[in-house]
């Protein structure tokens, strides 16, 4: 059998993930609890839940996710809460898709979180963004799903490579642990002032539709702030201290260290190079996506 050479791998997964990050999909990380600071009336989303529904509505539409999407939205951390109830996480993004007639797949619980992203893996899951609770309301993130997020942080990486959407909201190493996998260089944490809260120029673009309003003290405090190495990531709003409160971007958005713009990663053992280079030609072919079906 013909042997292929080492360096002919990595080239070309080197190839294959540069065209999957084109096709990254967007990405919203915020320092808010906002899941926390809103309600619903009259079937109108008030206050923190009108910018999560603002928040999923444009990253939904900038997602470019392959293949036959099974659910809009995966809420990782969150149990259904069919009946909207104020300050709790599950309400919140129920709320949000319900007024944009978006599905939603809830997992709720450590191992829940581990045998989705299996199933994700496998096929046998396949949505269109991924959205975490954060921990500022009830009905969301525990330690140990914090942890099981933080475990599978290259599978989140890898779909946000795809061209899955990816919301998230405050809730530092609880839930945050698998950016920092990711990113080692940054950091959430510290104080967050929402009066005084603006977007930026790249906010707005990425964005539109959002408001001032939307992000600042009519919507809710904010609890955390992001500092650090961005890489790939940008700064979507300042709070009213000119702290980054909510950082990410649009379609093409990367969250993976040692790609361009992005901080160098830790460098591997030798033996790992071979499931490197494999693992990014696969993160790669799914960028070479076919038209999705709805």
């Amino acid at each position: 059998m013909k042997r292929i050479k080492m360096k002919s791998i990595v080239s070309a997964a080197a190839l294959a993930l540069s065209v999957g990050l084109a096709q990254a999909g967007p990405v919203i990380l915020g320092g808010d609890d906002l899941t926390d600071h809103g309600s619903r009336s009259g079937g109108v989303n008030l206050q923190g839940w009108l910018y999560i529904e603002k928040a999923v509505s444009n990253v939904l539409a900038d997602a470019t996710r392959s293949g036959i999407i099974t659910t809009d939205i995966v809420a990782l951390g969150a149990a259904a809460d069919p009946t909207f109830t104020g300050s709790n996480a599950g309400g919140a993004i129920g709320s949000a898709a319900n007024v944009l007639g978006k599905t939603v797949l809830y997992v709720d619980g450590a191992a829940a979180i581990n045998q989705f992203f299996a199933d994700l893996a496998s096929g046998l899951v396949n949505p269109e963004m991924l959205w975490f609770s954060g921990t500022g309301a009830v009905n969301n993130l525990d330690a140990s799903e914090g942890l099981a997020l933080t475990a599978n942080a290259a599978a989140i990486d890898a779909f946000g490579v795809s061209g899955g959407g990816i919301i998230a909201h405050r809730s530092g190493s609880t839930a945050y642990g698998w950016l920092s996998a990711l990113l080692p260089g940054l950091n959430e944490g510290g104080g967050c002032n929402s009066t005084g809260a603006t977007l930026t120029a790249a906010g707005n673009a990425a964005f539109p539709g959002l408001s001032n309003s939307n992000i600042d003290a009519n919507a809710g405090p904010c609890h955390s702030s992001f500092t650090g190495n961005f890489g790939g990531l940008t700064t979507l709003a300042f709070d009213g201290n000119q702290r980054s409160y909510i950082i990410g971007g649009g379609a093409g958005t990367v969250i993976q260290c040692g790609q361009a713009g992005q901080p160098a990663c830790p460098t591997p053992e030798p033996a790992s190079l071979p499931l490197i280079a494999i693992a990014g030609l696969a993160m790669g072919m799914v960028g070479l996506r076919r038209r999705k079906a709805k």
